[in-house]
């Protein structure tokens, strides 16, 4: 399936972007505060496109759409506490939208 094709429905196509780089994260000052927080490697960006315009009125159906993805399901990794090792998330059916009422905060 090319990107920009209609899938299942209509739903969203991703695709994994692996030599996508974040130069905010190899920054002098940003990896010496990574370094000083004990954060140095154990942060990562990944990039993934997509092939719709996001509609904020449709955030819950894209946010499903891409966890649930068969390109994104073998690439988004996650620092495991155990091992301390990258590793590949692994979805079951725990993924249910919920939604919470909020106070709102202002930080002025």
């Amino acid at each position: 399936m090319a990107a920009g094709e209609p899938r299942d429905g209509g739903g969203y196509y991703f695709r994994f972007l692996p030599h996508r780089t974040f130069s905010s994260l190899s920054a002098r000052e940003i990896t010496s505060r990574l370094r000083q927080w004990s954060m140095l490697g154990r942060i990562q960006a990944q990039a993934f496109s997509f092939d719709q315009t996001f509609q904020p009125y449709q955030k819950d159906d894209f946010v499903m759409a891409f966890f649930k993805d068969p390109n994104v399901i073998p690439n988004l990794q996650l620092l495991s506490d155990s091992s301390g090792q990258w590793t590949t998330l692994v979805f079951g059916n725990i993924l249910e939208p919920r939604k919470y009422k909020l106070p709102l905060l202002s930080l002025k």
